[in-house]
């Protein structure tokens, strides 16, 4: 048969050379951040054989259990040998799921006939993750492809619903069931993040066990001689403040499994570390490596920094991942990572956070990930009794001024997968608002989605962060939001009266002290400032650069630049990309890396505040 696109995480062994990279690189699918061409191999089919017997509920409603091989479920027929099989029997993480069909059916197959695919309980027929129709075969062999299939913790089914001449509608005639090639325990989603604690690092991971979570570490992959345990915590549809997201279906919350954190400890500075996690029982994953933060009296450091990214299914996020995997691998980027929201663009679709942590997985356990939230994380009207950052204003819902576009664009997630999914110093509060030292670097991450005004509980906290931020220590202080204090993007008046607004309440605020660089998306564009105040632009080392990189992956933005709102603006363009940033103390170098060939659309570097 033809050959097909397989997802691998890049697991090989991870002592091997960065100098791999580049072979990593020329691997890229289209699509996808790292993929590889492999042949289909001759493998056993499951064959189901189901009844036209009045049993279609059942056939949809079945409950699965964690049995992972692909089962075979008898449904005798009367007069018909039509069946389903599946190629292969068992589903890689990120493969694809061959649905043939043979054999002569009970009424006439018709070109109105469709396939749906499933995983877990369904609430009905219409239930489903995928759909096909028969029209939209592979070949001549009366299949259809469903292509790019995650780990979710269940067994995929496909439906066969064949049209009924006699009464106009469909009726499920066939089902089959794929295992997962892996136990439904096996650990994912593994990424790092930075805690408070300068000599530590958290791992983060998913599974479906509530099993206590452990990391072995160690400075030699072959020896990984420590051991750290960890906790576990998960949520439900009834934790999440308002519709859709609290509505069951494959397509809406779906069991997010368990999310784990260990904490690393004792960790020596500057060093590489070997590590695996998982659980003990079931197994743990392959050998990831990272490297420690340095002494304090360090001032390099090398970042990746991005917005608005999404998952596969968004034009430009499996090519904005290759790029930095490269770069994180290849190119001595893995200081740090700060994604300053618009993370997966679930939005109520619990699978697609799936996809996200699928997608960057490979890079995101060889550095701390930092994230931010943003408008399509947080905003909701209704249900703040379920806000775990204590944002909820008296009306019910998050901030949402009279000046301001706030609306539901969380789909009523309210932060609550985030709050799951990600870890953070503690340093302010949780992943919302907190900041960290690197490098010589002060590194603040704010949310737009709650209260910036003077005098709101995030304000105080900033002005005391910065306050508090030693120049000797962290000669650079960088902070990112997710709106924008600054664009000239054209046709976006609501968004430009945030921004304006954004600049009476904080620009002061940050010019006093003296912070050099920050970052936001929102627009899905890129934007460079001069050193700019008050929308005048003023000499190198008197102002701060803004930067809008909202270009990580998510549609872009189609509008023009205009100067009629600044002459402050020195580059910008609607094109996918992310930003790649030195910082040594002389000067931080900044550079906008385009996903489509690599090349540097734009480099610029800042000098220090004088």
């Amino acid at each position: 048969m033809a050959a097909k696109y397989m997802y691998t995480l890049v697991a090989e062994d991870e002592a091997s050379s960065a100098s791999n990279a580049r072979g990593t690189r020329r691997r890229l699918g289209r699509r996808m951040a790292v993929v590889v061409s492999v042949a289909l191999c001759s493998a056993a089919a499951a064959v189901v054989l189901l009844a036209a017997s009045g049993r279609e509920d059942a056939l949809l409603s079945t409950s699965l259990d964690t049995d992972t091989s692909n089962r075979v479920v008898s449904w005798p027929m009367e007069g018909t040998k039509f069946a389903l099989k599946t190629y292969p029997t068992l589903v890689a993480d990120g493969g694809d799921l061959v649905v043939s069909w043979e054999g002569e059916a009970a009424a006439p197959l018709t070109s109105r006939d469709y396939l749906t695919l499933s995983c877990g309980p369904t609430t009905g027929e219409g239930d489903y993750l995928l759909k096909k129709g028969v029209k939209e075969t592979d070949a001549d062999d009366h299949s259809v492809r469903f292509s790019e299939l995650y780990m979710l913790r269940c067994n995929y089914t496909a439906v066969y619903f064949n049209y009924q001449e006699d009464t106009g509608e469909f009726k499920a005639i066939a089902k089959v069931e794929a295992g997962m090639k892996e136990p439904f325990e096996t650990p994912k989603h593994g990424h790092l993040s930075l805690t408070d604690d300068e000599t530590a690092m958290a791992v983060m991971f998913n599974t479906a066990s509530s099993k206590t979570p452990i990391v072995k570490y160690g400075e030699n992959p072959q020896g990984l001689k420590y051991k750290a345990t960890g906790t576990s915590t998960t949520y439900g549809a009834d934790d999440l403040c308002h519709a859709p997201a609290n509505v069951l279906g494959q397509r809406a919350f779906r069991d997010p499994g368990y999310m784990h954190t260990v904490i690393m400890t004792d960790l020596k500075p500057d060093t590489y570390y070997y590590y695996q996690y998982g659980h003990e029982e079931y197994g743990l994953s392959h050998v990831r490596r990272f490297k420690s933060r340095p002494p304090k009296n360090t001032k390099y450091a090398n970042f990746i920094a991005y917005a608005d990214m999404g998952t596969y299914v968004e034009p430009g996020s499996a090519s904005t991942a290759g790029r930095v995997y490269e770069d994180v691998v290849g190119g001595g980027y893995d200081s740090f990572l700060l994604h300053f929201g618009d993370i997966s663009y679930a939005r109520s679709v619990g699978y697609l956070w799936d996809q996200f942590f699928h997608m960057i997985e490979p890079y995101a356990t060889r550095l701390p990930y930092m994230v931010g939230i943003g408008n399509h994380e947080y905003d909701y009207n209704a249900g703040g009794k379920h806000d775990l950052s204590g944002g909820m204003l008296p009306y019910g819902g998050s901030f949402n001024p009279s000046w301001g576009n706030f609306g539901i664009d969380s789909a009523g997630e309210c932060g609550v997968p985030m709050h799951h999914r990600w870890h953070a110093p503690k340093t302010g509060n949780w992943i919302y608002w907190y900041s960290f030292n690197y490098g010589g670097i002060h590194v603040i991450q704010m949310s737009t989605e709650h209260n910036w005004t003077r005098g709101s509980e995030q304000y105080e906290w900033l002005q005391h962060d910065l306050e508090q931020v030693d120049r000797s220590v962290t000669p650079w202080v960088v902070l990112t939001a997710h709106r924008m204090m600054y664009t000239t993007q054209m046709n976006i008046e609501s968004d430009m009266k945030v921004s304006y607004k954004f600049q009476e309440e904080v620009e002061d605020l940050i010019y006093q002290h003296r912070v050099n660089l920050m970052m936001v998306g929102h627009e899905h564009a890129y934007e460079r400032s001069c050193p700019l105040y008050r929308k005048e632009c003023v000499p190198d080392g008197k102002g701060t650069v803004h930067v809008v990189v909202g270009s990580a992956g998510y549609p872009l933005g189609t509008e023009d630049f205009s100067s009629k709102y600044g002459s402050w603006s020195l580059r910008h363009v609607n094109d996918y990309g992310y930003l790649r940033i030195a910082s040594s103390p002389e000067n931080m170098r900044v550079q906008f890396v385009l996903n489509k060939n690599g090349n540097v659309y734009d480099e610029f570097s800042i000098e220090p505040w004088q």
